[in-house]
């Protein structure tokens, strides 16, 4: 657990009624409670442990919002230096017109080049990349993977890089992108923010793609929204048999409901992110709009482990599970053999 991230935990819920996952057949041994809307919307007190931060970033960062100060030099477009030639990789390097440097996983980034550094790996290979990056290029470095990167980022110092949330698809190495439209947000989802923010941009937007410039604070909502996407839609499809995300969303919503509401109460609670109204909605519209994904628990140190993180942290403190739905689904569905993590 990183020792800067403020953290508040839930230690005693008002009980409303045990909980029985919806997956399974019988209730689980020891069945958990936990708090449902009206427990969030009721005038009933619960106790609450609390670390609290000093750090003023929040309060300087909503100001500057408000007073529209500009962050970063808005930087165009021009040729970049792209790490990976997966589907991502790949596909970027096509809007660049034969003059983006391609590279692979161990190559040398060369110090002198003046365009930014999409890297477009899987996360394991973020910590080598940027050790391997030299320290003046690092400011150039553009994150596009899922999950949350907020510690590495810390521990590298380089939380005011530009990183990209990305809603759009490829299916395959040389295949047309499928922008990230739902019905409920036709404008589209992908977003970035940062100093290659417009770049990036102006890349996607080559491609007939959309792509939304956004202050950091709302940057962070996107992140953790397509966060908890990832980690409530795919362990609910994954522990009813890896089916696909159009089935998680036509006959095991409510559970995904459950899930998100516990996950949108973390962000807020230890990241500071209030998410804005409706993300169950939209988490919901998103998966109409990719219904034929498979469900599939990946990548669980930068996904759903995060989270989990939160409720060992609890237990070991001998509180109340802050997630406990969350915990059920992932250790129960491990211990019947249903995922595995």
């Amino acid at each position: 657990m990183d020792g800067n991230r403020s953290l508040l935990y839930i230690s005693s819920f008002t009980p409303q009624f045990a909980l029985k996952p919806r997956f399974y057949s019988t209730v689980p041994s020891n069945p958990r409670v936990f708090a449902s809307k009206s427990v969030l919307n009721s005038q009933r007190p619960h106790s609450l442990c609390m670390q609290v931060s000093s750090d003023s970033r929040t309060y300087d960062e909503y100001m500057d919002f408000l007073q529209n100060k500009v962050e970063h030099e808005e930087l165009h477009d021009q040729p970049s230096i792209i790490i990976g030639a997966g589907r991502i990789g790949t596909f970027l390097a096509s809007l660049g017109n034969e003059q983006d440097l391609v590279l692979k996983r161990g190559d040398s980034i060369p110090k002198d080049h003046p365009g930014p550094i999409y890297i477009c790996t899987r996360n394991s290979d973020l910590a080598s990349i940027i050790e391997s990056c030299p320290d003046e290029k690092r400011k150039d470095l553009i994150f596009l993977q899922n999950g949350m990167l907020d510690p590495l980022l810390r521990r590298y110092d380089l939380t005011s890089n530009t990183m990209v949330n990305v809603y759009f698809a490829v299916p395959k190495i040389g295949a047309k992108p499928k922008d990230g439209i739902t019905d409920l947000n036709p404008e589209g989802l992908t977003c970035t923010t940062g100093r290659w923010g417009v770049a990036v941009q102006e890349r996607l937007e080559k491609a007939e793609l959309s792509c939304k410039v956004l202050h950091e604070r709302d940057f962070r909502r996107s992140m953790f929204e397509k966060l908890i996407w990832i980690c409530s839609v795919m362990l609910v499809g994954a522990v009813h048999g890896n089916i696909t995300v159009g089935q998680v969303e036509k006959k095991h919503s409510s559970e995904v409901a459950d899930l998100v509401q516990e996950m949108a109460m973390m962000a807020r609670s230890t990241a500071r992110v209030a998410l804005a109204g409706g993300t169950l909605d939209r988490v919901l519209a998103y998966c109409r709009s990719v219904p034929d994904f498979p469900t599939a628990l990946k990548e669980f140190e930068w996904r759903n482990g995060y989270f989990y993180e939160f409720s060992l942290l609890a237990r070991k403190k001998g509180i109340d599970d802050p997630m406990p739905i969350h915990t059920d689904y992932l250790e129960d569905g491990k211990k019947r053999g249903l995922i595995d993590w």
